[in-house]
């Protein structure tokens, strides 16, 4: 009797958030003057301009995209939520569907962040063109995964106003992902010894490899290959280890693989970082399992004053990745739990950055 109405209650709870969830998506639509838009980088892009009501010139923000290639369309409710936002406090919003989501039809399985950055260009090169923004106060924000590459916009553009990078970092893919390979394997009951001595040394190897490779491709296929792929092919055997590394060897030399993996583990914002002048905030979560996050705000803490840089940063406490109150590290909320201030927060901060002539 007890487990039944166990049950029931089980039901009737996840009833009720699906049925929250499909309200939010009904009230949570953009808002504004909606024009929908393509523009090409090395493939057509599909997107979405809001414009405020009232004549222009508007200032304007780039939405970026999040890690993955699902769930990554201009459409989602991130999207919606934050270009309200900036709408309300009279922004202009592109938002655009990253590659590999939606119908764009490419292979994520081998993007570089090269590829990102020149899909974040176009975007940037389409708001250049609409003769009703004010092009001298055009913002960016940066979500995790692009909040990496939004120094090279900002330093390539040469006119970005200011930047907001989202639960992202400064530092560079492999020093940043080593993190999450951490609190991940924790998660799976995996003992820190067995963390520090095995998993954590041998995932730095295969990513400094393909770093390697990509840098000089007569050592794809010589001793450290070969050395690998022993330590692989005994932890594969292992029996914990082969939990975590499920598979006994690299897979073959594939140019456009190893290229891809090559550069996106290579990559480091930190040179562009030092050359922008935009003033800056990142806003992080405490207890994010995908960021380091007390690292980066002791680097930014040093970097802002070592070298005169206009950042801000705010931590919000007891925050996982996704920024949701109530304990809340995931699920299908796709941001209408916030942490309290959260989007007043960066609409407030965009606005007192503009120039006003």
């Amino acid at each position: 009797m007890k487990r039944s109405k166990l049950i029931r209650w089980s039901v009737i709870i996840i009833a009720i958030m699906l049925s929250l969830v499909a309200f939010i998506q009904i009230v949570a639509r953009f808002k504004g003057q909606k024009e929908k838009v393509f523009f090409e980088s090395d493939i057509s892009i599909e997107g979405l301009l809001l414009r405020p009501e009232g004549e222009g010139p508007h200032p304007a923000i780039l939405l970026l995209h999040g890690s993955g290639s699902n769930h990554q369309e201009y459409n989602k409710l991130y999207f919606k939520l934050h270009a309200n936002a900036f709408l309300k406090h009279g922004f202009a919003v592109l938002v655009y569907t990253k590659r590999g989501s939606g119908n764009n039809n490419v292979d994520y399985g081998n993007f570089t962040y090269q590829q990102l950055l020149e899909d974040a260009r176009a975007a940037l090169d389409f708001i250049r063109d609409q003769k009703d923004i004010d092009q001298q106060n055009v913002g960016i924000m940066g979500l995790s995964e692009s909040g990496w590459f939004t120094p090279e916009l900002a330093y390539l553009d040469g006119d970005i106003r200011f930047i907001i990078n989202r639960v992202s970092s400064p530092f560079s893919h492999t020093k940043t992902v080593i993190h999450e390979v951490r609190m991940d394997a924790l998660d799976e009951g995996f003992t820190e010894a067995e963390i520090l001595e095995h998993i954590i040394p041998l995932t730095q190897r295969i990513w400094q490899f393909y770093i390697d490779v990509y840098k000089n491709l007569s050592i794809a296929n010589g001793a450290e290959r070969d050395s690998i792929n022993a330590l692989l092919a005994v932890a594969n055997k292992h029996h914990r280890l082969s939990n975590w590394f499920t598979y006994d060897s690299l897979s073959d030399y594939d140019s456009l693989r190893y290229t891809s993996r090559g550069r996106r583990y290579s990559y480091d914002p930190l040179p562009y970082l030092k050359e922008i002048k935009s003033p800056m905030l990142y806003v992080m979560g405490e207890k994010d399992k995908n960021m380091p996050t007390a690292q980066i705000v002791a680097f930014l803490e040093g970097f802002r004053q070592e070298e005169n840089k206009n950042i801000e940063i705010k931590v919000y406490e007891g925050a996982s990745h996704y920024l949701y109150k109530y304990g809340l590290e995931d699920g299908p909320f796709e941001g209408w739990l916030y942490q309290d201030g959260y989007l007043e927060l960066l609409t407030s901060w965009a606005e007192q950055q503009l120039t006003v002539d």
